[in-house]
């Protein structure tokens, strides 16, 4: 009866707790990359460049995360409008998706849809994915651009593509980039502004509407801490918390309450302790420190979270003004955001099942994505891998199939936390010192990997 009732509580909960298990997440044009805190790699929505990076499966587009390889030494995402960058814990650069204007870096112009390692250096650091460009920066303090460049947005002084990483400049301190649509943020570590691509709607900042071919500095502040660049508008905060937009306010994106753009930065006054920002084509979202959301500008699929589809011409708070956010981002028309205990929400555009959920539809308030735990593909596999007792209380039999041999053993809680790895063929694990629970085990043999549930009692 015991265990019975144990299987029975671990079920009514087992869709809270599985949401709790992310711990990055990047919006593209109409997909969506995420990391658990494992470090496995999770892709949805559209898939028609290749973008996911799961070999062509799905062909189209996913309406849930599905996972890319077997790996789980992911560590920084990002995703352009239809290609995918990642950075591993080793500090090796990879890509996959679209290519056509060469943003995957690897010299051609071929898509592909699994990730492609780029070059062979293994410190990288930071990565921004543009529209259809990609900027980074190394361990090292330099910059380095690849892919459209029409408008000087790689800032390597000209307007022709560039099919591998290309240095920019020879400075070693940069510290952050943000790729736009057409230009490109920047900050140093001495905490200046620099802008460069195209400026005809003042994004660049510099108080005209000149495209600039190299990194030029934005007025001479020293105290800015993030940037971002968008379509034709862009977003800042400082050192002190205070937040600054500049570029086109069409649709209100600037947040100043009008419509009516700007070549400068200009304050936000209505935003103060701002921790962090997102842009989306159309729309800025900010967090403060005290853990809430507020965003501002286009909403005709809900993106800005606030329960309607109502353009915002100035801040106004995500629906639930929960205090707890971590970190929100944002590409196109959806938004992804995650709360402190790794719990993953979307909301906005959902075509292509960009926002993870299972459906195709729009959301205009955040919505749990549930934490998966088997891909798509994936649930056959538990075929082969047998455990017993399951329930268990002090040790767990393992068996594969046909005997199969596997060189790594894994076992994650329900937050993507890895509890017991032995790398090593071995059929039987001590799990006295696990807490009672449901657990993931996985199994590496030289086929694939094999994964299976199991409870501790």
């Amino acid at each position: 009866m015991r265990k019975k009732l144990l299987v029975l509580f671990i079920s009514l909960f087992y869709i809270n707790l599985s949401a709790q298990c992310w711990q990055s997440v990047s919006a593209g044009g109409a997909h969506t990359l995420g990391i658990k805190t494992g470090g496995t790699l999770w892709t949805w929505g559209r898939n028609n460049f290749g973008q996911l990076g799961t070999a062509g499966t799905p062909s189209s587009w996913s309406t849930i995360p599905i996972q890319v390889g077997a790996l789980s030494n992911w560590q920084t995402i990002s995703a352009g409008n239809s290609h995918s960058i990642a950075i591993k814990t080793d500090g090796t650069l990879w890509t996959w998706g679209r290519n056509q204007e060469s943003q995957l870096g690897d010299g051609s112009t071929t898509n592909s849809d699994i990730p492609i390692q780029i070059g062979t250096a293994t410190n990288w650091r930071f990565i921004s994915a543009g529209d259809e460009y990609v900027t980074a920066i190394k361990t090292d303090g330099t910059l380095w651009a690849w892919g459209f460049n029409a408008y000087g947005q790689l800032g390597d002084n000209t307007i022709i593509n560039k099919t591998t990483p290309t240095q920019i400049g020879t400075d070693t301190n940069w510290l952050t980039v943000s790729a736009g649509t057409d230009h490109t943020l920047a900050l140093k570590t001495n905490g200046t502004l620099w802008a460069w691509g195209r400026n005809n709607t003042g994004q660049l900042g510099d108080n005209t509407t000149v495209n600039k071919t190299i990194p030029t500095q934005i007025g001479t502040d020293t105290n800015w801490q993030n940037a971002m660049a968008s379509v034709l508008h862009s977003v800042a905060t400082k050192s002190d918390g205070s937040l600054w937009t500049w570029g086109d306010n069409s649709n209100g994106q600037l947040g100043d309450g009008t419509i009516v753009g700007k070549i400068f930065p200009i304050n936000i006054a209505t935003i103060t302790n701002c921790s962090s920002i997102a842009k989306g084509f159309q729309h800025t979202i900010a967090k403060k420190s005290d853990g809430t959301l507020w965003a501002w500008g286009g909403n005709i699929s809900g993106q800005l979270g606030d329960a309607s589809t109502t353009q915002r011409n100035s801040p106004v708070g995500v629906s639930g003004l929960a205090t707890d956010w971590l970190m929100v981002n944002s590409k196109a028309s959806h938004t992804v955001a995650l709360k402190n205990d790794g719990t993953l929400y979307t909301w906005g555009a959902g075509l292509y099942g960009r926002l993870g959920d299972g459906t195709t539809a729009a959301k205009n308030t955040p919505t749990l994505i549930t934490c998966p735990t088997l891909s798509v593909d994936e649930n056959v596999f538990a075929e082969k891998l047998a455990v017993y007792p399951n329930p268990a209380s002090s040790v767990l039999n393992i068996k594969g199939n046909n005997n199969m041999v596997f060189n790594k053993i894994i076992i994650t809680d329900l937050y993507g936390k890895i509890v017991f790895e032995k790398k090593e063929n071995i059929n039987q694990i001590n799990i006295e010192n696990l807490a009672s629970g449901l657990y993931i085990i996985q199994a590496f043999s030289e086929e694939g990997r094999y994964q299976n549930k199991f409870v501790k009692n």
